[in-house]
This record gives structure tokens, sequence and C-alpha cells, in this order.
């Protein structure tokens, strides 16, 4: 017996030949996994970044563009810095017993001839080199003569870089002071 093409179309139209189950749809699952990879891989670098962007070891130097830019006005203050002939000296002490695990910076300015320089306006910048992400900003009052000093607060062992700006009348001074603090001054 032949069976010719209409009587195929007959059959699977009106139902006389069983059709074939639906696959099942389990099978499909493995067109979610290139989704699923895809926020799991974005997920992840999320993560990543918010971890890095929280990390306190870490840091820009502030207004690079401007200071690069600047270059040479700012070696002209260091050259009109150095011809003023001041000197800076920097130390950290403990602060007052009842204030905690505090420690004060105490700056000492003298002239070209030693003596202590008075009446100076004097900031800092302060900051960890192991976190110079957390710089502290600190303004100086004239404890002694020639003797600036300001909170610093509860400050850690290690190596400290303190960007020193003092001005008395017209006279501008600027340095950068290396300051390493030992785990017995830091507490």
């Amino acid at each position: 017996m032949t069976t010719s093409y209409s009587d195929l179309s007959t059959r699977a139209t009106f139902g006389d030949a069983p059709s074939a189950p639906p696959p099942p749809l389990a099978g499909r699952g493995w067109a979610w996994a290139p989704a699923v990879l895809l926020v799991s891989l974005i997920g992840t670098q999320i993560g990543v970044l918010a971890v890095v962007l929280d990390d306190p070891t870490f840091s820009t130097e502030p207004d690079y563009y401007r200071k690069a830019v600047d270059w040479d006005a700012h070696m002209a203050r260091n050259r009109e810095s150095q011809a003023l002939g001041w000197r800076a000296r920097a130390r950290v002490e403990p602060g007052p017993d009842t204030a905690g695990p505090r420690s004060v910076l105490a700056i000492t300015l003298t002239g070209p001839d030693g003596e202590p320089l008075r009446g100076a306006r004097v900031r800092v910048l302060a900051f960890h080199n192991a976190h110079a992400a957390q710089p502290l900003a600190l303004t100086l009052g004239e404890a002694l003569p020639g003797e600036y000093r300001a909170e610093l607060g509860a400050v850690r062992a290690g190596l400290w870089e303190l960007r020193l700006a003092a001005a008395r009348g017209a006279e501008a001074f600027e340095a950068s002071v290396r300051l390493e603090l030992a785990e017995r001054a830091a507490r």
C-alpha cells in the first residue's frame, strides 16, 4: 500500500495519527546560562569596584593636573621659601591624659639667625603615608614663641608627611616635612 501526500496531511489534520509529545521544559534551562553568567560577572565587578573605592590606603594627588600646570609657580615658591632661610621642625607629643589617646602636633619655626619666628599664621596638611586618602587639615596656634601647636587626634605609627604653609606679613614659607612616629609616640 502506498501513501500519498494527501493521505498524510488528512491524517494529521483529523487526528488519526498520534501527535508527538511536546519537548520537556527541563531541556530549555541552558538558555538561561548566558544571562546568569552575565549577571554574576557584573555583580563581581561592582563588588570589586566598591572594595577598591573604599580602600583608605589608595589615594591620588588632589588637583594633580592643576599642580602640574602650576609647576613653575610651585618651584618659584620653593625658591622664595629657601631664600627666607626659615627652618621648620616637627614633633608629635602625647596630649593631655584626660583627652584619651590624643596627640599634639608641634611645629617650631626659626629664622635664618636661629631665633624663633613669632606671629606667623601656620597651616598644615598632615597624612599618614599608608593612609594618604585620609588627610588632616590643621590650623596651628602659637603656644610659645616660635612654637605652633594643634591637636592631631589619635594617630598611627609610621611615616607621616606634613605639608606646611606659614605666613608672616608679606613673607610666605612652604615646606614638606617627613615625620616618623614610633609605636609609643602614636598612642
